[in-house]
């Protein structure tokens, strides 16, 4: 169920395949250091670089004292701050991404009901496609199944599994004009709703 499900980062350097790390309750510090929770080898990381505190359910990123610090999605990160879904943290040449799928927890401010949407058999299995990558155990996925991935497992053309992404979309005002991000979003509004689940 959703609540056993764990907070991840999602780590891909310059050249790698992605890997998932789960974010156990505590610290985890992220660095070079081999004793670190995440150790990294990347000459532009320091030893002991970042951390990132899992604490009652709430991701909070503090730099420490690294070299070449860290960045937020794009910005500094001069003080501890708290993490969300989708958050991106830079360091060095490696880029974390954070993925936690339970409602409320990373996102903070999720209303206490969420609005119910109703979803057809087909949207239900178009979303279940969508969000398999991060629900498989031990995936190295850090993303949504692409349209031709949904095409194979429900044996469907592209086109198709393009017309079924576009009415999720439409359904959970996801907007047109979010581009290459779209399928990212329109999966982590599945997956805080748990639209995928019968």
């Amino acid at each position: 169920m959703l609540a056993a499900m764990d907070a991840r980062i999602w780590l891909t350097g310059e050249g790698g395949a992605p890997r998932s790390v789960a974010l156990p309750p505590g610290r985890t510090v992220v660095g070079r250091d081999p004793e670190a929770g995440l150790r990294i080898d990347d000459e532009a990381v320091s030893w002991n670089h970042l951390e990132i505190e899992n604490r009652g359910g709430v991701l909070m990123a503090t730099d420490l004292d690294s070299r070449n610090g860290t960045a937020l999605n794009g910005e500094p990160l001069d003080r501890p701050r708290r993490l969300r879904d989708g958050d991106t943290l830079t360091i060095g040449g490696q880029r974390l991404e954070v993925s936690d799928p339970v409602p409320g927890r990373a996102g903070g401010t999720v209303a206490a009901a969420a609005p119910s949407v109703a979803l057809n058999e087909e949207e239900r299995a178009t979303a279940a496609a969508l969000v398999a990558p991060y629900r498989s155990e031990g995936a190295f996925a850090g993303r949504p199944a692409t349209r031709a991935e949904i095409a194979a497992e429900l044996h469907i053309s592209e086109r198709t599994a393009q017309r079924r992404l576009d009415a999720l979309a439409t359904k959970l005002e996801i907007r047109g004009d979010a581009g290459r991000d779209r399928p990212r979003l329109i999966a982590a509004r599945v997956i805080e709703l748990g639209l995928d689940r019968s």
